[in-house]
């Protein structure tokens, strides 16, 4: 039995055609449907494809979570409403106490996972609010994404609501910070910088907190980039069962299991 899904509509709901309906195999129909839905068109995976792909009923097993997600327009640099009901099918599911997640960007996740976990504190780290993109490689580490690190207003989304007591908002370059900050996290999601040294120092610090008993979510694990799979690969060369969610840019490894 799929997850069920509690989507809280701020618009009434958009009206399909019949043709629209029986998208199912038509990739060119699904991206209209998107389109017109607000939500992202999907990208690439071709270049994650040695990384075993899994679906999502199979992880779940049988559990049935129920989620919560907010449905709006799509924003560069959000996480997908699509992609989102995975996460947090994945997230209630697992049910941790304390998450961390890299990469907060305005808080449309950071929201989200304190929605669905009302008992775990959700630990947040973005940039600086201070940090000028021009000036990124002050630290040796290669960043990316620096059109969206300009735009970005950290947390907004979350800001004002009864979720901000239980999120714990970090300002830091994780190439430099102290992960113990959040030295009780199980989760963890990985969608800050995509370049292959900030996705393995990311990870690797996420891995010695937990003591590798964790459950790791990544973010864009697709062809457009390709430090993510390089380094998803090594982590699977080293025993590490890392699987890419079906239809999804999300890789996915419990620590739990090996």
């Amino acid at each position: 039995m799929r997850p069920q899904l509690l989507a809280r509509h701020g618009k009434p709901s958009t009206i399909l055609s019949d043709s629209e309906i029986g998208f199912a195999g038509n990739p060119n129909m699904l991206n209209r449907l998107k389109r017109r839905l607000g939500l992202s068109l999907s990208r690439q995976i071709q270049g994650a494809i040695t990384i075993p792909v899994v679906s999502l009923g199979d992880l779940l097993g049988t559990a049935k979570p129920e989620i919560h997600l907010t449905i709006q327009r799509y924003e560069d640099g959000m996480l997908p409403s699509e992609q989102a009901m995975v996460l947090l099918a994945i997230v209630v599911a697992t049910a941790p106490k304390s998450v961390l997640e890299i990469g907060t960007f305005m808080g449309h996740t950071t929201k989200l996972l304190a929605m669905n976990l009302p008992e775990a504190i959700i630990h947040s780290v973005d940039l600086p609010l201070g940090f000028i993109p021009e000036h990124g490689n002050a630290i040796e580490k290669k960043k990316d994404d620096f059109h969206l690190i300009a735009k970005r207003q950290v947390g907004r989304e979350y800001r004002g609501t009864l979720y901000e007591t239980r999120i714990r908002q970090h300002f830091a370059d994780t190439a430099v910070w102290n992960f113990k900050e959040a030295a009780e996290a199980t989760l963890f999601f990985i969608d800050g910088s995509h370049t292959y040294d900030y996705c393995k120092n990311d990870s690797e610090r996420c891995y010695e907190l937990c003591r590798g008993k964790g459950v790791f979510l990544w973010h864009d694990c697709d062809d457009t980039h390709p430090g993510v799979v390089k380094f998803l690969l090594e982590w699977r060369a080293l025993g590490r069962s890392v699987v890419r969610i079906e239809g999804t840019p999300i890789a996915y490894w419990n620590g739990n299991l090996g």
